[in-house]
Order: C-alpha cells, then sequence, then structure tokens
C-alpha cells in the first residue's frame, strides 16, 4: 500500500517582504526577485515560517527525517530505497539550482529524478562535499520547476542497466520567481 504524508513548511521573513521596484514593467509583481539562493537544509527540522512553501510526498512508507536527512521510513532504513520516492511541489515557480543526496556507510547514490518533464538518471561523481565525506553527490543546474509540478526523486533504476539508489535528501537550494 503505498502511503503518502504531505508537509507543508512555511517560512516568510520580513526582508523576503521588501517590495523591488525595477525594470519598466508596472505590473510587475512585487516581492523577491529571481535569483535571491533559498537553501533548505534537511538534516534540520525547517524552520516555522519557511522562505519558500513546498508540500513533500512520500511514496513507500512514512516519511523519515532526522539529523541524517529527509527519506522514507519503510524497505528497513530510513533512507529513500528502490520502490520509494519524493516528490516536492511548489507553491510558486522556482529554478532548482542544486540537490544533495547523502547514500551514509551503508546506501548508495543511484535512481533518477524528475524535474516537470525532464527525466535524468542520478550518478555518483568523484566530487563529494567536504564536510560530510564521499557520500554525498550534488545535483547541479536542474531547472525551472513550474508552480504545481513535481520534483521527483526516486531511488528505483530508470533503466535496467540504470543502478538503484539508497540515499536521503540533505540540502536543496532554488531561487524562486515573484508570484504573477
Amino acid at each position: 500500500m503505498k502511503s503518502f504524508a504531505l508537509i507543508c513548511l512555511f517560512f516568510f521573513p520580513a526582508s523576503f517582504l521588501l517590495a523591488e521596484n525595477k525594470g519598466s514593467n508596472p505590473n510587475r509583481t512585487q516581492g523577491r526577485t529571481p535569483g535571491e539562493s533559498v537553501s533548505l537544509d534537511w538534516t534540520k527540522p525547517i524552520p516555522v515560517p519557511s522562505p519558500l512553501t513546498v508540500s513533500v510526498s512520500v511514496k513507500g512508507g512514512q516519511p523519515a527525517q532526522d539529523p541524517n536527512g529527509f527519506g522514507v521510513q519503510g524497505k528497513g532504513s530510513n533512507r529513500v530505497d528502490p520502490g520509494e520516492a519524493l516528490a516536492l511541489r511548489f507553491q510558486q515557480d522556482v529554478m532548482i539550482d542544486s540537490i544533495q543526496l547523502d547514500a551514509g556507510k551503508e546506501g548508495k547514490i543511484g535512481g533518477y529524478l524528475k524535474i516537470g518533464n525532464k527525466t535524468q538518471n542520478i550518478i555518483k561523481t568523484d566530487g563529494g562535499d567536504k564536510g560530510r565525506g564521499k557520500s554525498v553527490v550534488s545535483l547541479v543546474g536542474l531547472g525551472l520547476l513550474k508552480r504545481g509540478e513535481m520534483l521527483i526523486l526516486d531511488a528505483s533504476p530508470l533503466s535496467p542497466k540504470s543502478p538503484s539508489g539508497s540515499w536521503k535528501l540533505v540540502g536543496l537550494t532554488a531561487r524562486p520567481f515573484p508570484q504573477e
């Protein structure tokens, strides 16, 4: 049975409420301008209120957040394992700059991600996050995720020759666009 959990994160610090009136468009949305990065550290409880509103659905078990990151309590671990996935949906258009996944000591980097209608393998590279060791992979320059579309992180292989994974989400950096 598939179990889905919804986590809504709200945070809107006063510094983000400053209106900016640049450019020649008089109908420009007041608020944040594109390009200001917001980083979410999934190894810590997300502060409330939050800089972005994001919903997280979990496939294959219950959500599991701890100091090692965000995963799924399902197939014997708190990591996202094959047959399990995370789906993130934002309440506004965002540019996904990077995602960090940590395999820890017993996991592995693999699976796939889907951003909007684009799908790609998650592969381990030689460059790891020096602070957490070589078990962390950073996926960078992922692109635009439109409001309501899903970013899916799945540990299952994309094709029979692709590697499966067993990891936790530890970081995400995005740049929100003003809501219209």
